[in-house]
């Protein structure tokens, strides 16, 4: 049977991200219940068991997110590299918060029913191993994610580490009285703050997957390259000159972010555009997963230029000409060539 890696790939985000919200939920709602929250209309053993209920479902979409990975035959994971930490050819520290965070959210989940066996004590202290897998399957979505850099994607993590920073405060204060339960919030407040700071000058920048994957390719299996020749290597994006319509909007004064489609040819992605003090960063990256960086130049006042080099040492000449604003977007024709050996 023949995989279709579009549909694996699609998913393994959706999964991935569905299991995210669902443990944002799992921890919300357990922060609730250690703050002794009850009323008429929502006794506490409903929200005892949504909680329980909440992080099975959890571990479930987990699992269709770590199924899904191992079957696509673009990334070709081996069932070791999706089990065991560090062993992935790709983005191994990300992918390896990501696999740390599962086992942890199973001895979570697992707990609550050896609770008998344990006592409450050793019951409790597994209990805060979620905040562990929140951090860490927060790390691995932002790592990893192919959607990190997208609006809608920030305002999910933002909201959930939002929501969570919030409750734990409230906990703290709570449950510890003085100066120590300020301390305790001061260091959560900082925490979400430096996770804020990691997601703004490292996954949301171009060239971020060169940087996490330490060069090593786009994560194409060695399979998937021998048996797409044309569109794993670079051939499909530097043999043949192509031109693109771009379609772009400004994330804000200094990143240009959109997409494009080829006019004579079936080429299409994304490209993105970083200014920060007085240089720019260009980032091409093709559907077919062949990616390049590079710093970019004007030619004048609607035209930029760069050269663009793939971690596999391949470089071509990106052209972007005739940008105007159209609304709130930008409009522009991409131009890709090969550079001259």
């Amino acid at each position: 049977m023949t995989i279709d890696h579009t549909l694996t790939w699609e998913v393994a985000r959706v999964g991935g991200l569905v299991a995210y919200v669902l443990l944002t939920a799992s921890v919300a709602l357990g922060l609730l219940l250690s703050l002794k929250l009850n009323s008429e209309r929502w006794p506490r053993f409903i929200t005892n068991g949504l909680h329980q209920f909440v992080t099975l479902v959890a571990l479930v979409f987990t699992g269709i997110h770590s199924l899904a990975v191992l079957l696509d035959p673009f990334t070709g994971f081996t069932p070791a590299e999706v089990l065991l930490p560090l062993v992935a050819h790709y983005r191994p520290l990300w992918i390896a918060m990501g696999i740390a965070a599962a086992y942890l959210l199973v001895a979570v989940w697992a707990s609550e029913y050896v609770r008998g066996w344990v006592g409450y004590a050793w019951w409790r202290r597994f209990h805060y191993l979620s905040f562990a897998v929140f951090l860490l399957g927060t790390l691995h979505g932002l790592g990893t994610g192919s959607d990190t850099a997208q609006p809608w994607a920030l305002a999910m993590y933002g909201v959930a580490g939002g929501l969570v920073t919030l409750l734990l405060a409230w906990r703290l204060v709570s449950a510890i009285p003085g100066m120590a339960g300020e301390v305790g919030v001061y260091a959560v407040g900082v925490a979400f703050l430096g996770i804020a700071a990691f997601t703004v000058f490292g996954p949301m920048q171009p060239g971020w997957n060169a940087f996490a994957n330490s060069g090593n390719g786009n994560g194409a299996s060695a399979t998937w390259v021998a048996a797409h020749p044309v569109a794993a290597t670079s051939t499909a994006a530097t043999s043949t000159t192509f031109d693109a319509s771009v379609v772009a909007s400004l994330v804000n004064d200094n990143q240009l972010k959109g997409t494009f489609s080829g006019t004579t040819s079936d080429v299409s992605g994304t490209v993105q555009l970083a200014i920060d003090n007085g240089s720019a960063l260009l980032e091409l990256a093709l559907d077919s997963g062949w990616t390049c960086d590079g710093q970019a130049s004007t030619l004048g006042n609607a035209s930029i230029a760069a050269t663009c080099a793939a971690a596999d040492g391949v470089s071509v000449s990106v052209t972007l000409s005739n940008l105007r604003r159209d609304g709130n977007q930008v409009l522009g024709s991409l131009e890709v060539a090969p550079t001259s050996s």
